[in-house]
């Protein structure tokens, strides 16, 4: 039985340490439950711990408790322990008054119960007091609730050590909880006088009761707490798995738009020229640049260039299949990656996205009139690798604009004449890179 006390006062321990814990990270209304079950659980385990221990007392005479004064024992344990562990957890700091006032309640609370639960004694057995041993069981009471409240703070943070470190708290917590009992059960001699009639409740029935209604209790409670733990792992493990997708998101799409960004448009197009050299197959590279765009940003502001921008995409997507991939590489620059396709297929769809986005713009009362130039170079027939393909794209979209914009081109030698070519839409990006 002193064992069995012993682990008592161990579970109840930890399961308070470990509510305290749960508080930090917790909704409001989780913190309160936590809070609450935790020094309701602490109080019944010093109670249990008491009662198991005193049931363990051998004595050569029966000995039998009266039902009121052990559940007003009970009450003391549970209501002090729960008060003093809302005291103490409460808040970001421990103030010394906090600290003290908190160690206060709880340490006359255990007082109180353990020796109430004494004088629960049914009157045939007379008890004698050792003061200088009650003295003693106090000194311990306060020094061990003052510990205990203290390590509830300041274990609260979750970190790779919290359940080793929780695990030695509780064991030093019960520890001294153990002490102070058995100090004051020293503290009493018991004598037997009269007769041994009784209407209380036996050793035999208490033992039974009390074990088995502590055990249960604190069985669900261990369950819940792990339960929670088990579902709170599981929570930050969707949320971390949400984090590093929004970040893998971020790292290859244009959060504007949400189109491919430069990263994520070079990888594809690494993989469409490995795809089109092994499988002989033609692609094309387009480059776009809406014209004009710089006078809607400063004529009606960044928010409708913002917003031309998001419907300008959604415009040329209408005239894409699945296999294509349109990236943004910054303001109104645009790449296009059309794979498996020929000259004759290019030019319909540069002139499929020109009407569209050629049509107006209704964005906040505003109508607004745009249009975009675009120049395009086909695999193998313009380059072998990408920065051929690059730069005889962005020489076309040069000489679309060169002949007044608001139009589209595929490469051809005789741009290359084109005499003080300015830097473009691909060697803006390389000066960038």
């Amino acid at each position: 039985m002193i064992g069995i006390s012993f682990i008592v006062a161990f579970i109840a321990s930890f399961i308070a340490l470990d509510s305290a814990g749960k508080v930090a990270i917790s909704s409001r209304r989780e913190s309160t439950f936590w809070r609450l079950s935790g020094g309701a659980t602490l109080g019944m385990g010093i109670w249990s711990m008491h009662f198991i221990g005193m049931l363990a007392m051998k004595m050569s005479m029966p000995i039998n408790y009266h039902l009121s004064l052990t559940a007003f024992s009970f009450f003391i344990a549970l209501i002090s322990a729960t008060v003093a562990i809302n005291i103490a957890i409460s808040g970001n700091t421990l103030s010394t008054k906090r600290l003290l006032i908190a160690t206060s309640i709880l340490s006359a609370g255990v007082v109180t119960m353990h020796y109430v639960g004494m004088y629960a004694v049914i009157e045939h057995v007379a008890i004698t007091w050792d003061r200088s041993l009650i003295l003693l069981s106090v000194i311990i009471a306060v020094a061990a609730s003052g510990v205990g409240l203290w390590l509830a703070f300041h274990l609260r943070q979750n970190s790779r050590r919290a359940l080793i470190n929780r695990l030695i708290a509780a064991f030093i917590m019960a520890l001294a909880i153990a002490s102070m009992h058995y100090t004051g059960m020293g503290a009493a001699t018991f004598t037997h006088f009269g007769h041994t009639a009784h209407d209380g409740l036996s050793t035999l029935e208490l033992s039974i009761w009390v074990c088995a209604v502590t055990l249960v209790i604190l069985g669900i409670m261990l369950v819940v707490s792990m339960v929670d733990s088990q579902l709170r792992t599981s929570r930050l493990a969707d949320n971390l798995h949400q984090l590093n997708c929004q970040l893998e998101h971020q790292v290859h799409f244009d959060a504007l738009t949400g189109l491919a960004n430069r990263t994520q448009i070079d990888t594809c197009l690494l993989a469409c020229l490995r795809h089109s050299k092994l499988h002989q197959q033609h692609f094309a590279l387009v480059f776009i640049d809406l014209d004009r765009f710089k006078v809607v940003n400063d004529t009606w502001g960044h928010h409708i260039g913002d917003q031309l921008l998001i419907a300008s995409t959604q415009r040329i997507f209408t005239c894409l299949d699945d296999s294509m991939t349109l990236a943004r590489l910054g303001g109104d620059e645009f790449i296009l990656l059309v794979p498996d396709c020929n000259q004759q297929d290019i030019s319909a769809l540069l002139t499929r996205i020109a009407d569209v986005i050629g049509e107006p713009f209704t964005l906040f009362e505003h109508t607004i009139r745009v249009s975009l130039s675009a120049g395009s170079s086909i695999y193998p027939e313009h380059g072998s690798t990408l920065h051929e393909l690059k730069v005889k794209a962005d020489m076309a979209m040069y000489h679309v604009k060169q002949a007044g914009r608001n139009g589209w081109a595929i490469y051809h030698p005789e741009m290359e004449a084109i005499a003080d070519t300015p830097p473009t839409f691909f060697t803006r990006i390389v000066a960038s890179a």
